[in-house]
């Protein structure tokens, strides 16, 4: 009956690794950047096309070059997501300098 117990929290511990693994490598993997430089393409081609219309001399609204479509994929777990990766990026980063302290004043 142990031996289930443990093999089931085992499993439950490994989905829930792999769950935080995919969020950080989302996080990180420049999702965001991205949607960035499409806005900055988007722009680009804004700008030539009003650059056009003032040439030849049409009507100009600035609201039919200015287009908001940007959808926000978040939800609580991604939030979520992202405030465990900081954190155990915070906490590995000053464990090892402390770690790292620790031995500096033992050894130096």
């Amino acid at each position: 009956m142990d031996k289930k117990k443990n093999n089931l929290f085992l499993k439950l511990l490994i989905v829930i690794f792999i769950i935080y693994l995919g969020l950080f490598i989302a996080s990180q993997s420049g999702y965001y950047e991205k949607n960035l430089n499409r806005e900055v393409v988007f722009t680009s081609k804004a700008i030539k096309q009003f650059e056009k219309d003032v040439e030849d001399g049409k009507n100009i609204d600035l609201n039919s070059y200015i287009k908001k479509d940007n959808k926000d994929y978040s939800n609580s777990f991604t939030r979520a997501g992202d405030v465990v990766s900081d954190a155990t990026v915070k906490f590995f980063t000053q464990g090892i300098s402390n770690i790292v302290d620790v031995f500096k004043t033992l050894f130096m």
